[in-house]
């Protein structure tokens, strides 16, 4: 699929991006408060794929994290696009963070495209093509929630959704394997989508946080939707996430009000 090796290149070039970061060069910037942070890399890697992206498909539009590039969700080819999701780890070198690049059709999510450079790990997804982990096919595991790791986000922007956040991180921990908080939202979606772990849930995401994710897992065999069961808007509002199998959703509590 052309659309899907384009945005792959993109990616893996913006992940050469990321890994030519020095240390002692990365100039951190705050957004909306002191956790909200921004480098010259977020900027530069957004720069290069939206120009790149531009050139190989003129007529697309572009809804991305940094910057003033939101345009309309509803028609054409949109690129979604967040340069460093996990932009903490990638400010403190801590080696997790990712570059997404999702793609609406005609206001559907279509395409994704994720690609972490620290492990060269490269996760994909078309509708009706299957998602693959370095072009292999991958798949959901098939295990209970009771024998999965379960990823979590901790809504670090918005304090007032902190004590929900861990009241139900809290409550499932009896019922799964384990808890990660990784940071990177795109990369907890691609690993679900991989087998890695069972649920992921966190109390508010941007569209550009899963974007690209949603498709993959989706084509792996899960499923993703508010936490009330209700579907994800795709509008762009932000929006709270449970993602995982149908069976790990079931079981997690969430739907039935046990959580």
């Amino acid at each position: 699929m052309k659309l899907l090796e384009d945005m792959k290149k993109v990616a893996l070039e913006c992940g050469n991006i990321m890994l030519s970061a020095s240390s002692d060069e990365l100039s951190v910037e705050t957004k909306t408060g002191c956790r909200d942070l921004v480098t010259k890399y977020d900027v530069a890697v957004q720069n290069y794929a939206v120009s790149a992206l531009h050139e190989m498909y003129p007529d697309a539009k572009f809804f991305c994290e940094e910057g003033t590039d939101k345009d309309e969700l509803k028609e054409g080819l949109v690129f979604v696009i967040d340069p460093i999701d996990g932009t903490a780890n990638f400010a403190w070198d801590m080696h997790h963070s990712c570059v997404s690049i999702g793609c609406f059709k005609d206001g559907v999510p279509y395409a994704g495209a994720v690609y972490a450079p620290y492990t060269d790990e490269m996760f994909t997804g078309a509708v009706g093509h299957g998602a693959y982990f370095n072009d292999k096919p991958m798949h959901v595991t098939d295990l209970p929630l009771r024998d999965t790791i379960v990823l979590f986000g901790t809504a670090p922007y918005n304090a007032e959704l902190w004590d929900e956040t861990f009241r139900k991180a809290k409550d499932i921990l009896p019922k799964c394997m384990d808890l990660r908080r990784y940071g990177a939202a795109a990369l907890d979606l691609c690993y679900l989508a991989a087998g890695r772990a069972g649920l992921f849930f966190e109390e508010i995401l941007a569209l550009w946080d899963f974007a690209a994710g949603l498709v993959i897992l989706n084509e792996a065999g899960g499923v993703a939707m508010r936490l009330d069961g209700s579907p994800l808007p795709l509008t762009g509002e932000k929006t709270n996430i449970i993602a995982g199998t149908e069976k790990t959703i079931a079981e997690s509590g969430f739907m039935n009000g046990t959580l």
